[in-house]
């Protein structure tokens, strides 16, 4: 008898960013009313599966998109996980507003066109490897259960374009947005299948949307 596993990668959910910067390792940038919406609607699409560990990144937003999801179910442990962090580009462009990226972190354009290339920058093959560690990390707590990782954009999405084998440059050209989550299947401990979730349709509060600006293609590292 086969062995089968499913486990959810979460991004973590909209965050309250009213300057609208990228916020990578910064503390203090906690959900949205957005967010908060979208965290209880995801803890309500999993309410019922049989999840007892949730590992997620330590940073605020994500620790509270998982502390939200646990919620809604049968009081699994939520367990911090660095190798779930947000990637380590973000630590040269956070705090700067999305629009003047391109000129006051010039190497953003490097990173752009080879994610891994700068020596301060991330391979994917390494994202990839971490977030898989977690991945693994659950399958040893419960080889035929489910569990939860929640983790941020690069990191995602540089695993799961490893899962299609595309190169390094089409991390920015797949989005795993937030609050939407890739379900991972495993047979017999081996990967057998990803597919991507879009995050639940919510309606932002008043003014949200105007205050959380959008940022230029490939920088939201956050």
């Amino acid at each position: 008898m086969s062995q089968r596993a499913r486990l959810y990668l979460v991004r973590h959910c909209d965050v309250a960013n009213p300057r609208g910067v990228l916020y990578g390792y910064l503390p203090g940038f906690a959900l949205s009313e957005k967010g908060l919406v979208q965290a209880e609607s995801l803890g309500g699409r999993l309410a019922g599966q049989p999840i007892r560990v949730i590992r997620t990144s330590p940073l605020e937003r994500a620790r509270q998109t998982a502390g939200i999801i646990a919620g809604h179910l049968d009081s699994p442990e939520v367990i911090p996980d660095d190798d779930l962090v947000e990637a380590r580009f973000s630590l040269y462009l956070q705090g700067v507003p999305y629009a003047q990226v391109p000129w006051r972190r010039p190497l953003w354009w490097v990173h752009m066109a080879y994610p891994g290339l700068l020596r301060r920058d991330e391979t994917v093959t390494a994202m990839a490897d971490r977030v898989e560690r977690s991945l693994q990390r659950l399958l040893d707590s419960f080889p035929e259960g489910s569990g939860v990782c929640v983790s941020h954009g690069d990191p995602i999405q540089a695993f799961w374009i490893r899962y299609l084998g595309r190169r390094p440059w089409a991390l920015h050209h797949l989005q795993c947005a937030k609050g939407g989550m890739l379900v991972v299947d495993y047979v017999d401990r081996r990967l057998s299948g990803v597919h991507y979730v879009a995050p639940p349709a919510v309606s932002a509060p008043p003014g949200v949307a105007a205050a959380d600006a959008t940022p230029p293609t490939g920088a939201a590292h956050v």
